[in-house]
């Protein structure tokens, strides 16, 4: 529902093989509709299920063009039910069995193992009925917004048992195949594009500083050698997803080097400036594990002498608010570096008062798709120039930058204090 009111969270999902329809049409909604949720499918044994809805509320299943098709999008959403009778209560329903096999004048007298089967029979069937009577059941919802020109699907399933409900769910209704697009998967598919592929063979992420003087220890606590190159443990599942953190940085610098005015798709005919702010929050961890991490939150975080210090001791961005204005639209969120997830995206208001809800909808998810499109166009200028000859020039600037702001914050306190 959230595309359709309200704060926006989401991480993007690209269709990587299969044939998508160019248009949602009649065989789209029909494919939805014998995908919808079933209930009843939930319990017996089937702990989960998941389905389709049309999005406007859980029960929703009223597939048709004006709830799911928004010019070249689909907005639909995809409805899990879960059941579980909580464990402390699966006991108490036993022990109430055994109680009464024992019978009131039995006492606590021990129970044969016959006894002890039928008593674990008798809960399992109240706890069955409890269920078909529809107790039990958990019900959650995730918005899914499929940009079809871009080949892209928006949805908050960050946790890993989410997106694989949604990939399962996708490849059965659509025959399509997602792939998760955080920084270092989508690094490799834009430089793909870009005819620079083979310059992302062996990247290191790039030591801004030099190596904290700390003592680094292993997991049992002895020391271990700091390397060169910072190997930051938030990259596990992708080696390449640092590269969303030096793009939080870039954009960082530029936000202070370039008054923050960066140009998209420069020598195109889609060239734009994109302006944008660093605001509200930034959360910064020690890229080499030694020195911690910091949560900033403010008016202005990242110009704080906090900030400044934590670059200064090795620290990148992990989070950081961001104000983007593009194409006469402004938006506020919060990005996560390498996942390129999205948080608390605000979307514009509309200039003029809508005639009806559909035309609050198709605003919004113009909006949304725009907004994705050009902090996607954000990371394909960044990974140009990350991987461009000039890019030696480029780090030698943005670490000359964190040392001014290491040294000016410095000079700016010792002068306050006299």
């Amino acid at each position: 529902m959230p595309f359709r009111h309200g704060i926006l969270s989401y991480t993007r999902s690209a269709v990587v093989s299969g044939a998508p329809p160019q248009l949602i049409d009649k065989a789209v909604l029909a494919k939805l509709k014998k995908n919808c949720i079933r209930p009843d499918g939930c319990g017996n044994g089937v702990p989960t299920t998941s389905g389709w809805i049309a999005g406007r509320h859980v029960l929703d299943l009223d597939f048709s063009y004006d709830s799911n098709c928004f010019s070249s999008a689909m907005l639909a959403s995809v409805r899990t039910d879960s059941v579980g009778v909580p464990p402390a209560l699966r006991r108490g329903y036993r022990a109430l069995a055994e109680d009464e096999l024992r019978g009131h004048s039995m006492g606590d007298r021990p129970l044969s193992r016959a006894e002890r089967m039928e008593a674990k029979e008798r809960a399992e069937q109240r706890e069955m009925q409890e269920i078909g009577e529809g107790r039990w059941r958990k019900i959650s919802e995730r918005p899914v917004l499929w940009d079809l020109e871009a080949r892209v699907v928006l949805s908050p399933v960050d946790a890993e048992a989410a997106f694989n409900q949604l990939k399962t769910l996708f490849a059965e209704t659509f025959d399509c195949h997602l792939e998760r697009q955080a920084a270092g998967r989508r690094a490799v598919a834009e430089t793909e594009v870009m005819g620079l592929k083979r310059d992302l063979q062996e990247l290191k992420l790039d030591a801004f500083v030099s190596p904290p003087a700390a003592v680094a220890t292993d997991e049992e606590g002895a020391p271990r050698r700091i390397g060169e190159h910072p190997e930051p443990a938030w990259a596990a599942g992708d080696p390449l997803d640092f590269m969303g953190n030096v793009f939080l940085l870039w954009l960082w610098w530029k936000c202070d080097a370039a008054e923050g005015l960066i140009e998209v798709g420069a020598g195109s005919a889609e060239s734009k400036e994109v302006a944008i702010v660093a605001e509200r929050m930034v959360d910064l961890e020690c890229a080499w594990g030694v020195t911690g991490a910091v949560t900033l939150r403010g008016d202005a975080p990242t110009r704080s002498p906090e900030a400044a210090r934590a670059l200064q001791s090795g620290k990148m961005p992990r989070r950081i608010g961001l104000t983007l204005a593009a194409e006469g639209q402004v938006w506020r969120c919060t990005l996560q570096g390498d996942r390129l997830s999205i948080s608390g995206l605000a979307l514009p208001k509309p200039e003029h008062a809508p005639h009806s809800i559909r035309e609050v909808i198709e605003e919004r998810i113009t909006s949304a798709i725009l907004f994705d499109r050009t902090l996607g166009g954000l990371y394909q200028t960044f990974l140009r120039e990350r991987l461009a000859p000039s890019w030696t020039a480029i780090r030698s600037s943005m670490s000359a930058w964190i040392g001014e702001r290491a040294k000016g914050r410095v000079m700016a306190s010792v002068s306050i204090s006299r």
